[in-house]
């Protein structure tokens, strides 16, 4: 990549084009975040400890995630895995739901190429599973460091999160959590 910017910085100093080699190394740029956003996205910290089959849970609602297609990605990416799903406003836990998913997620604001208008995306989220309020597991998303896969649709950031979550762990190469007592 630096080798061709290095090119077309060459090619403007000889030809005195210098805002069209600026296009094309945008468009360049452009094209390696479109190809990055298209990358599978992983689970960048989790912590899942042993628990039964999920088949239902309950979402706590987070009014604070101002991203409409939050909650049904989240929903989405549950149903892959056979998992039922409802949403219930913060403070009024159905009784019936010992399973619970609380999630919290920023969005920052940003010009697509070829755009002229800002639009969100997801840059951070959060996803804590608990049983009877006891946390079994836990898993993160955070936008890559150079931003290749800031323009991932929510459901492709939140799938691996959802996938580490609901797999159930496998007993013989998992870590440790004798720590932890129950599920």
């Amino acid at each position: 990549m630096v080798k061709l910017i290095f090119v077309f910085l060459s090619a403007a100093s000889l030809s005195g084009c210098f805002s069209a080699v600026l296009d094309a190394a945008s468009l360049v740029g452009t094209g390696v975040n479109a190809a990055g956003s298209l990358l599978p996205h992983k689970a960048d910290s989790s912590n899942v400890f042993d628990h039964d089959e999920i088949k239902e849970v309950c979402i706590e609602w987070n009014g604070s995630v101002a991203l409409s297609d939050f909650v049904p990605s989240l929903q989405s990416e549950l149903q892959k895995h056979g998992v039922l799903s409802r949403v219930y406003n913060a403070g009024t836990q159905p009784t019936n739901c010992p399973l619970t998913m609380a999630y919290n997620a920023f969005i920052k604001w940003d010009v697509k190429a070829f755009s002229s208008s800002y639009s969100p995306y997801l840059a951070y989220a959060s996803l804590t599973l608990r049983r009877e309020g006891r946390v079994v597991g836990t898993a993160q998303y955070q936008i890559g460091s150079f931003g290749q896969d800031k323009w991932g649709s929510t459901t492709s950031k939140l799938g691996p999160l959802v996938d580490v979550l609901v797999v159930v762990p496998d007993k013989k190469g998992k870590k440790d959590t004798s720590n932890f007592s129950g599920s």
